[in-house]
């Protein structure tokens, strides 16, 4: 059973468009957050899996630490909020459920990682201070930074979120591939790269958790910023705004098509 599609209305244009510049802010806010991460850590690249570096580099690094997970929260997590209902919107034509299915575990990807960054923004720099400044309590604030960050970065992180992120990006790549290869493809790189974080952290194989973690950071922006600029284009030549909804000017003109068939129109630049 499908949904009946709906004439494209302005509010869904208007979506549409904030969607898709949400998508592509994400990619230079993103590169902000590895930029903040890395510079916290004085470029040490270990400091991207072992947090006790970060705790390590003195009081100094509370303040950009901060700002890192602040751009981390607007550049992997909240703008893919809007972008996600839209695919949601674009592939119940392919199949109600299995859409709804992939769209909540995005969701909930943004909503758990959004969390966590919000916690290691606020909690982190105290302990970097307090440590910095409380020689005599070093071991036990150690001890209380390795606990706190290993259930964000292990736990709700890489075992959770990137379990949902895997499942959703995985899902909708095989459906979106039947029309768009290219879109399609990396989503479902996306999703495997994820997976195999998720993985790797729940078998405690640091190499392999730490490999799809790498690709899922460099991807997922791209990703973002590549769905936005294809919506953007659709809007540009005057199509409908939201993709997978046929354009009503061509309602009239075009005969009647298949549910897959109008799916894969709708894509295809």
């Amino acid at each position: 059973m499908t949904f009946p599609e709906q004439p494209v209305q302005q509010g869904d244009r208007s979506f549409a468009l904030m969607a898709a510049v949400a998508a592509i802010t994400s990619l230079p806010l993103a590169a902000g957050n590895l930029l903040a991460m890395l510079a916290t850590v004085h470029f040490n690249l270990d400091g991207m899996t072992n947090p006790l570096v970060l705790l390590h580099v003195g009081a100094g690094g509370a303040g950009p630490w901060r700002w890192s997970m602040v751009l981390d929260i607007a550049g992997y997590y909240l703008p893919i909020i809007p972008v996600t209902l839209l695919l949601r919107s674009s592939l119940r034509v392919r199949g109600p459920l299995w859409a709804d299915l992939f769209a909540l575990c995005l969701l909930s990807y943004c909503l758990i990682g959004a969390i966590g960054g919000a916690e290691l923004a606020t909690a982190l720099p105290t302990l970097i201070k307090q440590y910095a400044t409380s020689p005599g309590h070093r071991p036990a604030l150690q001890m209380v930074f390795t606990g706190f960050t290993d259930g964000i970065y292990r736990g709700m992180w890489n075992l959770l979120e990137e379990f949902l992120a895997g499942i959703g990006w995985l899902g909708f790549g095989v459906i979106m591939r039947a029309s768009d290869r290219w879109l399609g493809l990396i989503t479902i790189v996306l999703g495997i790269a994820c997976l195999t974080d998720s993985a790797g952290t729940a078998l405690d194989i640091d190499s392999v958790a730490s490999t799809g973690l790498t690709i899922y950071l460099v991807l997922a922006p791209v990703w973002a910023c590549w769905l936005g600029g294809r919506v953007l284009r659709r809007l540009s030549v005057g199509r409908s705004a939201v993709p997978g909804h046929p354009d009503p000017s061509a309602a009239s003109s075009e005969r009647p098509a298949s549910a897959d068939h109008d799916y894969g129109k709708a894509w295809r630049a």
